[in-house]
């Protein structure tokens, strides 16, 4: 399709929407590939940009070159449908979606609780006897057996075996559990 034009000042310049086409194509597409996820929804994009400048020709002023309008056409379109993807997004997402990914540990007042467990439990091992410590923690934060903490700090397993539960019942006592 093309435009007449007279030449004069602020009277449209003729479009040639086939030059337009075979010009631009190529280019509006890596243009709005950018903006756009899907290839498809890109592909969709350029061709409603030449739909869309075909059906508006009429109104071209001329202000600017073919090709600046119709790369504005061009990313007009696809801000509106990058809005329009993440909306239908945004729709599709059920209260049993959001459950599924929802982190049950992710509550404030659960973290706080834990912190505040975690600090009770460092500050009763920090005041317990450096010997009973130091048996509790072969133990758990080792990875030692009884009988591997009983060998490496020379002393009986029975008495290894006493120390770490008596250090597990002060904690669970301290706890409240």
């Amino acid at each position: 399709m093309t435009m007449e034009s007279n030449g004069a000042a602020g009277v449209p310049q003729a479009l040639d929407m086939d030059q337009l086409f075979r010009t631009h194509h190529r280019h509006l597409l890596r243009f709005v590939q950018r903006y756009m996820r899907n290839p498809e929804d890109a592909e969709d994009v350029v061709q409603q940009t030449f739909i869309e400048a075909l059906r508006c020709a009429d109104r071209f002023a001329g202000l600017s070159k073919p090709s600046t309008w119709l790369f504005g056409i061009a990313l007009n379109l696809a801000r509106h449908q990058v809005r329009r993807n993440c909306a239908q997004a945004h729709d599709t997402l059920d209260e049993a979606a959001l459950e599924q990914v929802a982190d049950a540990h992710g509550d404030p007042a659960v973290l706080l609780e834990w912190r505040q467990t975690a600090a009770m439990v460092d500050a009763m091992l920090n005041a317990l006897p450096a010997r009973i410590r130091t048996t509790f923690e072969a133990v758990l934060d080792g990875g030692s057996t009884y009988e591997e903490a009983a060998s490496e700090m020379d002393i009986p397993v029975g008495t290894v075996r006493s120390r770490v539960s008596r250090v597990r019942a002060a904690v669970r006592a301290g706890c409240g559990r």
